[in-house]
């Protein structure tokens, strides 16, 4: 049994956005035998035909509701205080006018030290100065007057930063459908390459203890500290465990982890809100992925979802520039809802739920961020408390994308390569060529 390593490092960093240099992203799956497709291609058609009056009836219906996120986050209250492990109030995570959630109060900018200096205004008050060596950034996190509160004033008083400030936004995990609570059926899977693959994942914690998990090689390093020496905030564990079982995770007695002799990099950064419910802070998460790309991963998986934030989108494009794969679930908010971040920006690959026979999970976002879509509906998935339950989401199928473009890589092709075998790979299940439904196609996984 290969042990279980959890380092008590500390670290910090962020995340990436751009295109995919050398590859276009044009083009669909493989056909086999022409007369085979065209008999596969009419019954697509029929089928999309049906799919496309039920998506209509589903459009039309949430374009009734509001745009902003449903589900999950609709049923927290407009201001929810967050403490720490030890029971200290750490801050208000409050809803915001577009549907979004951040913590109360607070901003983040980046800069120059001379830059931060600037921040010295009465109304403001600096709360951390963090130095972001892997991603190449200096990150001030502050609080201002209740008056203050907005991006209008704070880019009046601060017009030398305006390009560079932005909400200590919270993010979600794509929590799905949960179907069973008891054991699951888990239909087994193969691995995907031997090879000693190293990849990393930014979610909650992982419950190691896991059966699935026994010859696992999982690093982890928590991000959920809080100023004033109160302690850390309450590690969540759910999410985080399915979707490293997506990766590393053993099926039942006998079957095979995707990535067998891999070692998972896994920054947690996720915090309870309540019983059901994490979220994590921008600042966390910008600390998580200043960690991940210290240590040397061709490929990072990111199954958390929110709004658009100018320091993310720094992160996101320096990692890409620094040559790593980001993988991002799409999200579970549904066929009218506007694109989340980090997957709608360019430089993510983005992926869709569907089906194991290939019919796209009902929740699923979609749009031009969609590149590819993988099993990620009615999933068995292992659980903090021992067992495997049945879920759906994108956040499931992010993590397959992840395995198999970090087995491509590792096993010597470049990016481009990597990227263009699984467009050759995927089936093309939607509209000939890219869609917005499927984006490639189907990676059968």
């Amino acid at each position: 049994m290969k042990p279980v390593f959890k380092p008590t490092v500390l670290s910090v960093v962020v995340f990436f956005c751009a295109p995919i240099p050398g590859v276009a992203l044009t083009g669909g799956g493989v056909l086999d035998n022409p007369a085979g497709s065209i008999t596969r291609q009419v019954e697509r058609n029929a089928e999309r035909l049906v799919e496309r009056a039920a998506n209509r009836r589903i459009d039309n219906r949430l374009k009734k509701q509001t745009h902003s996120l449903k589900g999950s986050l609709k049923t927290l209250p407009e201001v929810l205080p967050v403490y720490t492990a030890t029971g200290h109030k750490a801050f208000n995570d409050i809803a915001l006018e577009d549907g979004f959630r951040a913590v109360e109060r607070q901003w983040l900018v980046t800069g120059t030290a001379e830059e931060i200096e600037g921040l010295d205004h009465p109304g403001i008050t600096v709360l951390e100065r963090t130095t972001l060596s892997g991603l190449g950034m200096i990150v001030a996190r502050f609080r201002v007057r209740a008056d203050m509160d907005s991006l209008k004033t704070l880019r009046r008083l601060l017009p030398e930063l305006a390009d560079r400030l932005d909400r200590n936004h919270v993010y979600s995990p794509q929590v799905g459908e949960l179907q069973s609570s008891g054991e699951a059926e888990v239909p087994p899977h193969d691995s995907l390459c031997d090879g000693a693959v190293r990849v990393g994942m930014i979610d909650t914690s992982v419950a190691t203890e896991h059966s699935a998990f026994r010859d696992a090689r999982i690093v982890e390093q928590p991000f959920l500290s809080t100023e004033d020496g109160r302690g850390d905030l309450a590690p969540a564990t759910e999410h985080g465990t399915a979707v490293a079982g997506q990766m590393v995770g053993r099926v039942g007695e006998t079957g095979k982890a995707r990535l067998p002799a891999a070692t998972l990099f896994n920054a947690s950064v996720f915090f309870r809100r309540t019983k059901d419910l994490s979220g994590a802070t921008l600042q966390h998460l910008l600390e998580g992925l200043d960690w991940l790309a210290t240590q040397n991963l061709p490929v990072i998986n990111i199954s958390l979802t929110g709004p658009d934030n100018l320091l993310l989108a720094r992160a996101v494009r320096k990692l890409r520039e620094q040559g790593t794969l980001l993988v991002a679930a799409v999200g579970n908010e549904g066929p009218a809802a506007p694109p989340l971040y980090p997957a709608a920006y360019p430089e993510v690959v983005g992926v869709t739920a569907a089906s194991r026979t290939g019919d796209l999970y009902r929740w699923a976002n979609r749009g031009e961020q969609v590149m590819f879509a993988a099993h990620g509906v009615a999933v068995g998935v292992p659980h903090p408390d021992g067992s495997v339950i049945t879920d759906s989401g994108t956040s499931l199928a992010a993590p397959v994308v992840t395995a198999a473009l970090a087995c491509g890589v590792s096993g010597g092709d470049s990016e481009a390569a990597a990227l263009e075998a699984l467009i050759d790979q995927a089936q093309d299940l939607g509209e000939p060529g890219r869609d917005r439904l499927f984006g490639f196609g189907f990676l059968p996984y």
